[in-house]
């Protein structure tokens, strides 16, 4: 049941615009989860080439998120992880 409502959240997240937040992520599954969830973001860093200015910029983006919460009421951990593309 859970899982079902994390996947439901996490796939109406647009990770390729800034516009997120990671406060606002773990505030919105902590009142369905009825607890706050650890959340682990790896980003996947890339550098292109500024042809205008000649100058190389970094662009860092979101490669896969875990999502750690207890499942049951004997506590056991449980993680999602998501692939971002």
């Amino acid at each position: 049941m859970k899982e079902i409502a994390i996947k439901d959240y996490i796939s109406k997240i647009d990770f390729k615009r800034d516009d997120w937040k990671l406060s606002e992520i773990k505030e919105n599954l902590r009142k369905f989860l009825g607890e706050e969830p650890a959340i682990d973001i790896i980003y996947k860093k890339d550098v292109i080439i500024n042809e205008f200015k000649g100058e190389a910029e970094e662009v860092r983006n979101v490669q896969k998120i875990s999502i750690y919460f207890s499942e049951n009421l004997d506590d056991k951990l449980q993680k999602l992880e998501f692939l971002i593309d």
